[in-house]
């Protein structure tokens, strides 16, 4: 089959005809690429090896398509001809996203929404289950939907984790405080935020907002970026009026980070998604998600309900039309930034 691949680390994308198509085991589902997002991860694996398995690789980790087959186990939940979407293993052969076929596990795998299209869908996946993971995981808000006389605040409301991010809080009963540019601030309210800080202000003057907005009701603080820690743990600090149950909560799960009385800390370790619990072990660094599979699985109805409601809505985007051919100049212009909040997607085949 039809893909693109990567020699070594840092090596160019190489669009290749000589994979070989995967079998799906037992409880596993084989999937045809129809649309693939590119995510910043994919920059990270690409120039150092992370996560990855085996050489030359295959990228791509987030997408939507059609079930073309199912293992066994699999076939009483799909069916051929089935749309889904969702975050895959990240650097193992075969379920990688760049290609025509990719394998998925049916307890990761998220139903399409029917108002979703197939780009809009392959944007569903990390982003969302990674707000999942950092707000119901790390922050643990209530999972029901009564108002709250309660904020959260969400460091970088633009990007896609943080519109997913926005909309999951608010449809939880909560109130959100998010960062973001002034260019990106009306995307950013129109996805649910009560209050936007421009990021470009100083952290003081970020604390100075907070403490106006929220008057210190809040006990948990996401990053979804992964770059705001210092201000982060500030605003539990000095503007948190809660005394107990206060959490810094971040996407961030490389740099050292020093353990704190007054709150405690929950990384994000979406890239060990789908692997074993001794394959885990191994690669885990922090262990902040030891049960990271099964929380995603429980979270995958969550979303799709949300999504079927209404009440979780895609991000914008850029869309790249050409095939494989195109993922080399997808992935320069994802590295170089969209214009505010979109996320780029290339349309790998037709249905």
């Amino acid at each position: 089959m039809k893909g693109v691949t990567v020699e070594k680390p840092g090596a160019p994308f190489v669009v290749v005809d000589d994979l070989e198509i995967p079998e799906p085991g037992d409880d596993q589902i084989l999937v045809k690429s129809i649309a693939t997002a590119i995510d910043p991860v994919e920059g990270y694996m690409q120039g150092t090896g992370l996560l990855i398995t085996a050489w030359p690789i295959v990228l791509g980790c987030d997408a939507s398509g059609v079930v073309v087959k199912a293992g066994t186990a699999a076939a009483s939940k799909f069916k051929p001809g089935d749309r889904v979407c969702g975050c895959t293993r990240l650097g193992i052969p075969g379920y990688c996203t760049f290609q025509e076929y990719f394998l998925m596990d049916t307890n990761l795998v998220i139903p399409t929404p029917k108002s979703f299209s197939f780009n809009e869908a392959a944007a569903l996946g990390v982003g969302a289950e990674t707000a999942c993971l950092g707000l119901l995981h790390g922050i643990k808000l209530e999972q029901n939907p009564t108002p709250k006389d309660i904020w959260v605040v969400v460091f970088g409301g633009a990007g896609s984790i943080g519109q997913y991010s926005i909309q999951i809080v608010k449809a939880l009963g909560y109130k959100v405080v998010a960062t973001c540019s002034k260019r990106t601030a009306d995307l950013v309210t129109s996805t649910g935020a009560d209050a936007v800080i421009d990021y470009s202000l100083s952290e003081d003057e970020q604390i100075a907002e907070l403490k106006k907005i929220t008057e210190g009701k809040f006990f948990g603080v996401w990053d979804s970026v992964a770059k705001t820690e210092k201000v982060g743990r500030r605003a539990l600090q000095e503007v948190s009026s809660y005394k107990e149950g206060k959490v810094y909560a971040t996407t961030d799960d490389w740099t050292p980070m020093e353990n704190y009385d007054d709150h405690t800390t929950f990384r994000v370790e979406l890239g060990l998604i789908g692997r074993s619990e001794e394959e885990m072990k191994a690669a885990r660094l922090l262990g902040d998600s030891p049960t990271l599979n099964e929380d995603i699985a429980g979270d995958i109805k969550l979303i799709h309900d949300l999504a079927e409601k209404g009440q979780l809505k895609p991000n914008p985007l850029q869309v790249i039309k050409g095939g494989f051919e195109a993922i080399a100049g997808a992935f320069e212009l994802q590295q170089k930034g969209t214009k505010g909040g979109e996320k780029v997607i290339v349309e790998i085949q037709p249905e």
